[in-house]
C-alpha cells in the first residue's frame, strides 16, 4: 500500500506516465475522486492537484492507512492511520507511535481528513531548523493585551524545570500583522527533555492543515471557538439552544442522519445550539441508545449553522465508533487494557443518562449568530479575528507550513478563549461557573473530552 500511494502521487502529477496503465493506481484515484487529474494534461499541474498529490506521498510514508466501518453509521467512511513522529524530525526518534482518523461521506473526504490530521500533527513537532528566541530586555509580555499577559503568567506558572530555560517563538497577531513572542512550549511538540513546560491543556487544538493557509488558519481559530463553546457549555453550565424543526439546519441534519443510519440505529439523535456571545455558530450534535446510556457527541464551529451541524454530526458517529472499540477491547482484554482516553469514553457512555442530564437538552431560547456574507478563508479569517478583538481576545498564528511535506499548516492560539480540557480556567469560563453555578451538577464531573 505504501508504494501504491508513492505510485498514485507520481501518476497524478504526470512523473510516471506508465502508471496511466497500472490498473491497482487508476483503481485508487478513481476511487479516492482524482481520477479526472490522473488522466488530464498535468504539463503544469494545478494547486489542487499538487496538494492531493502531497497527500498521497504522505500517506505512503506512514506505519498503514486503513478503512473502519461503524456500526450504528454505515453510511460514515472512516480512514484511519498510524505513522512514526519522526518523519518530521530526527528529534523525536524512538517516540512512540500516533495515530489519526477522518471521517466523510466520500472516500477522498475521509481520506483528506486522515492525512491532514496526521501532516497537522507532525508539522507541530518542534525540528532542529525551528528557530527559537529569548525574550529581550523589553521582555516576553511586550505587545501583549491584559488578557495574553495574564495567560502568559499562568501558563508560565508551570515552568517546573531550573535545568531547562523558556524558549519562545516569534508569532503574528492576526489583526495588525504586529509580532509577538510566546512560548515554544506553547507553539509546538518538544522532545521531554526539551521542553521546560508541560502544557496543562492537549495542543492540538488550534493547529490544522489545509488547501491553503488562510484555509488552515481559518480551521484552527474555528476549533478554538468551538472549544470554548463547549467549555462554557459543559464546564460552565451554559445551556444549549433549540434549533426550531423548520431551520435548514435541522431539515438537512435528518437527511444527513438518514443516509449515515441506514435504517440500521436505534440510536435517538438531537442537536444543540452552543453558540456563546461570539456569535459564530456552535454546534453539539448528541446521541444516546434507547435507554439513555451510550452518550456520544459531536462538536462544530463553522461560518453558518447548517456548516456546523454537518461537521457535529459526522464527528458523533466518529464517537459512537470510539464506544464500540472501548467496549470491545474491556470486553476481550478486560478494563485494565483500557488507556485514559478510553477510561473517558466509558465514564461518558456508562455514567450519563442523557434523559436525566438537562445539560443535554435543549432550551428554548434562540441563539443570535453572526451572518458572514463572504466565503474566502482569508476573509473569514480575519473578520472572526476582529470580532474576537471586540471581546479582548488577541488571536496569534504561526506557520507551521513544512517544506518536506509541502501542505499548509496553521498554529493560531487564542489565550482568551477556554480550551476544552484545561487544566487552565480562564475569565470566560470562571464568569460562566459563577453566573449558573457550573455543568459539574448535571455531569456529575464526567469529563467531555
Amino acid at each position: 500500500m505504501p508504494n501504491l500511494f508513492a505510485r498514485a502521487a507520481s501518476s497524478l502529477l504526470g512523473d510516471r506516465p506508465e502508471a496511466a496503465d497500472d490498473a491497482d493506481v487508476r483503481s485508487l484515484l478513481q476511487a479516492l475522486g482524482y481520477a479526472r487529474e490522473a488522466g488530464a494534461d498535468r504539463t503544469e499541474s494545478g494547486p489542487e492537484t499538487r496538494h492531493r498529490a502531497c497527500l498521497l506521498k504522505l500517506a505512503s510514508r506512514f506505519r498503514r492507512v486503513f478503512e473502519l466501518a461503524a456500526p450504528d453509521a454505515p453510511g460514515l467512511v472512516i480512514f484511519g492511520a498510524e505513522f512514526d513522529p519522526e518523519l518530521a524530525d530526527p528529534l523525536h526518534a524512538g517516540s512512540p507511535g500516533v495515530g489519526v482518523s477522518g471521517v466523510g461521506l466520500s472516500l477522498q473526504e475521509a481520506f483528506q481528513g486522515c492525512i491532514g490530521e496526521g501532516v497537522e500533527y507532525l508539522s507541530q513537532l518542534q525540528t532542529a531548523n525551528d528557530v527559537l528566541e529569548l525574550p529581550g530586555a523589553a521582555g516576553p509580555a511586550a505587545g501583549l493585551g491584559p488578557a495574553a499577559r495574564e495567560f502568559l503568567a499562568t501558563f508560565s506558572a508551570y515552568h517546573g524545570r531550573a535545568d531547562v530555560e523558556l524558549s519562545w517563538c516569534r508569532v503574528t497577531r492576526l489583526t495588525d500583522g504586529r509580532e509577538v513572542l510566546l512560548p515554544a512550549d506553547l507553539c509546538l511538540r518538544r522532545p521531554s527533555g526539551k521542553q521546560a513546560i508541560k502544557p496543562p491543556f492537549p495542543l492540538s487544538a488550534g493547529s490544522a492543515a489545509g488547501r491553503s493557509w488562510d484555509a488552515a488558519a481559518l480551521h484552527g481559530l474555528l476549533e478554538l471557538i468551538e472549544r470554548d463553546a463547549a467549555s462554557l457549555w459543559w464546564r460552565g453550565g451554559n445551556r444549549g439552544r433549540l434549533i426550531p424543526p423548520e431551520h435548514e439546519a435541522q431539515t438537512a441534519a435528518r437527511v444527513l442522519l438518514s443516509r449515515l443510519r441506514q435504517n440500521v440505529s436505534s440510536r435517538r439523535s438531537w442537536l444543540l445550539d452552543i453558540t456563546t456571545d461570539i456569535g459564530v455558530p456552535c454546534v453539539a450534535a448528541v446521541s444516546c441508545k434507547a435507554d439513555g446510556l451510550g452518550f456520544a457527541f459531536g462538536l462544530a464551529a463553522r461560518p453558518t449553522l447548517a456548516a456546523a451541524v454537518r461537521s457535529a454530526v459526522l464527528e458523533m458517529c466518529q464517537i459512537e465508533l470510539a464506544h464500540e472499540v472501548v467496549e470491545a477491547k474491556c470486553t476481550e482484554r478486560g478494563e485494565a487494557a483500557l488507556n485514559e482516553r478510553d477510561r473517558i469514553h466509558r465514564r461518558r457512555a456508562t455514567m450519563i443518562v442523557a434523559d436525566e442530564c438537562l445539560l443535554l437538552q435543549p432550551v428554548a431560547e434562540r441563539a443570535e449568530h453572526l451572518n458572514f456574507n463572504v466565503s474566502d478563508p482569508g476573509a473569514l479569517l480575519r473578520l472572526m479575528a476582529d470580532r474576537l478583538d471586540q471581546f479582548g481576545i488577541e488571536t496569534f498564528n504561526l506557520n507551521l507550513t513544512r517544506p518536506h511535506f509541502a501542505i499548509p499548516v496553521a498554529r493560531v492560539i487564542a489565550p482568551g478563549l477556554q480550551l476544552e480540557p484545561s487544566e487552565l480556567i480562564t475569565p470566560r469560563l470562571a464568569d460562566m461557573i459563577a453566573q449558573t453555578g457550573g455543568g459539574a451538577s448535571y455531569t456529575g464531573g464526567v469529563a467531555l473530552i
